[in-house]
């Protein structure tokens, strides 16, 4: 008996027809005949009953399916574990990231990463929002993460990245352009565009305009920071953006919010985690990045 068998097997169960199970195996009618014959000249048991043009399972064929059944999808899952342990040896680490991060604090990430580790891999996804890092890294889907939050660092499992200040992006044709020294009582009747309402921007913007008593008329949610930024160019709105994410803006004006909105960006990962080597020199990889002059250049020096 070999898995090939057990394949074959568990097809004809399926299909109840060999010229069907052949073409959906890509094999010739009398390879699955024959396997089949041999299974039951191992077990000298009749497994198939081919009386009728549709053949079926003989009651000794239904238990040896439970049996096929499980072989295979434990072979199925062994060689998931024995992928994932080959992945592991090759040097890949699973990274997740917010949809800000993406295109503004992650590619200079990654390519200073690459250039100090060449066979690395990082397997990269993004995802809605902070939470769903954390949850994803939480249950060991992820290695790591990067989140947003207000008092990043503060836990063990947390390392903070960068401290931002979140501002005012407007047209400058619109009066708020020309003013200083502005607050969310400024914004009552303004139109905002928004990320999602799971997103760490549009949570926070959302009790500020509370606190001040009102609530944001929005005019627009979406992941999509281009098209945000868009509106905010085209009139339409206003955003609050972090400053990471808007530094080389010029088609729009971005003002202070007194009292200031930060945000803190954090290396992220689950609390259960065991570091293995290739963890440790990720994490000194971000430790020497974020401390480098071409960081504090790019993304401090505001």
């Amino acid at each position: 008996m070999d898995l090939r068998q057990l394949e074959y097997f568990c097809a004809i169960s399926k299909f109840g027809n060999f010229t069907k199970t052949a073409e959906y195996l890509h094999v010739s009618q009398p390879s699955v005949t024959k396997a089949i014959k041999s299974l039951e000249n191992e077990f000298d048991l009749i497994l198939v009953d081919r009386r009728q043009k549709h053949v079926s399972l003989t009651p000794e064929g239904r238990v040896f399916l439970l049996h096929a059944e499980k072989i295979l999808a434990a072979v199925e899952e062994t060689q998931r574990d024995m992928k994932r342990f080959q992945l592991e040896r090759q040097g890949t680490i699973h990274f997740g990231i917010p949809p800000m991060v993406e295109a503004y604090l992650f590619p200079d990430l990654f390519t200073k990463f690459k250039s100090v580790y060449p066979n690395m891999n990082l397997d990269v996804k993004e995802y809605s929002d902070s939470m769903e890092v954390r949850e994803k890294a939480e249950s060991g889907v992820l290695d790591f993460g990067i989140v947003f939050s207000q008092q990043g660092g503060q836990m063990p499992n947390e390392f903070l990245i960068l401290s931002d200040n979140m501002s005012l992006c407007v047209s400058p044709d619109r009066n708020l352009a020309k003013l200083d020294n502005i607050t969310f009582d400024d914004l009552r009747s303004e139109n905002f565009i928004m990320q999602q309402s799971n997103t760490y921007q549009y949570q926070n913007v959302y009790e500020r305009c509370v606190d001040s008593g009102y609530a944001p008329n929005i005019l627009l949610c979406t992941t999509q920071m281009k098209t945000i930024k868009q509106l905010v160019t085209n009139n339409m709105g206003i955003s609050i953006l972090p400053d990471f994410v808007t530094r080389n803006d010029t088609s729009f004006v971005r003002k202070k919010l007194n009292p200031q909105l930060k945000v803190d960006i954090c290396l992220f990962w689950s609390a259960n985690k065991r570091f293995n080597e290739m963890d440790q020199s990720f994490l000194d990889f971000i430790q020497s990045y974020i401390t480098s002059e071409e960081f504090h250049n790019d993304f401090q020096n505001e």
